[in-house]
């Protein structure tokens, strides 16, 4: 964990903003139907999901290691007059108390053990909104083990309500990738 914390805040504190490209349009789309409640972003980076659930009335806790992004997320909602509790803390070890949770956002973060945990926080009739890459099998890559095999989500999610999927090629930037996009509410 140390190197990872030590390899996001000298990337982040080197002005690195590659993954700040905005709230996922899915997300942002599903949002007016949810009335505020209390929200957790997951490995938040520079918040551009926390800030977007704040903004719409959202108590926000946001999960991050890198201090140095947090720091940069803290300046954030500060300027967008919006307050977010902001934790240091590597999500794959970020433990709360069961049924914390009205909303669960987890994007481009994947650790296939959260799954289980996600639905103990949430509350009967949360909703996660998940967002990752999908590795494309005719061209493995040494990244293919931080990305869902095709149509994993939907197996990972099996019990959960899914109120919407998408999995195929998204536009991030200059570069086209796969993406698994999910909604999906604990029942």
């Amino acid at each position: 964990m140390r190197d990872d914390r030590a390899r996001w805040d000298a990337r982040y504190a080197a002005g690195d903003r590659r993954h700040d490209v905005g709230p996922s349009p899915l997300l942002a789309r599903w949002l007016p139907r949810w009335p505020p409640g209390r929200a957790l972003d997951v490995a938040a980076g520079l918040g551009r999901h926390a800030v977007l659930l704040a903004r719409h009335g959202w108590t926000v806790d946001a999960v991050d290691l890198s201090l140095e992004g947090l720091r940069i997320l803290h300046r954030r909602a500060r300027g967008a007059g919006v307050r977010i509790n902001l934790i240091l803390a590597d999500a794959a070890a970020f433990a709360c108390r069961s049924a914390s949770y009205d909303l669960i956002v987890d994007t481009f973060f994947l650790d296939r053990r959260l799954i289980p945990r996600f639905w103990r926080w949430l509350r009967p009739g949360g909703t996660l909104y998940f967002e990752t890459h999908v590795a494309n099998p005719e061209a493995p890559s040494p990244r293919s083990r931080f990305a869902l095999r095709p149509q994993e989500a939907r197996r990972m999610f099996a019990r959960w309500e899914i109120l919407d999927y998408a999995e195929g090629p998204e536009t991030d930037g200059s570069r086209t990738i796969d993406t698994a996009r999910l909604v999906a509410r604990r029942p």
